[in-house]
């Protein structure tokens, strides 16, 4: 049980941050915004577009807040260290 907590994890870790560390879920979630408003935009739906493109927004903003303030550049101990 515990090797597949740690397996899950890790792979969690590494779905989430990109090879240097950095927090990715927030750029995910902006990718999936866009893609939504686009879809949203050419099947005529403009207020679910402009909804969609500020929920990108907002996830642009939490992404900013995340690798400036909760996780600034930097070595951090692993659980493995």
């Amino acid at each position: 049980m515990g090797q597949r907590l740690d397996r899950l994890r890790e792979a969690v870790i590494t779905h989430t941050t990109d090879s240097e560390g950095t927090p990715t879920l927030a750029r995910h979630a902006t990718q999936a915004c866009s893609m939504a408003a686009n879809t949203a935009h050419h099947h005529h739906n403009t207020a679910a577009a402009v909804g969609i493109s500020l929920l990108g927004a907002a996830a642009v903003a939490a992404e900013g807040a995340l690798s400036n303030y909760v996780y600034p550049k930097g070595e951090y101990a692993t659980f493995k260290d």
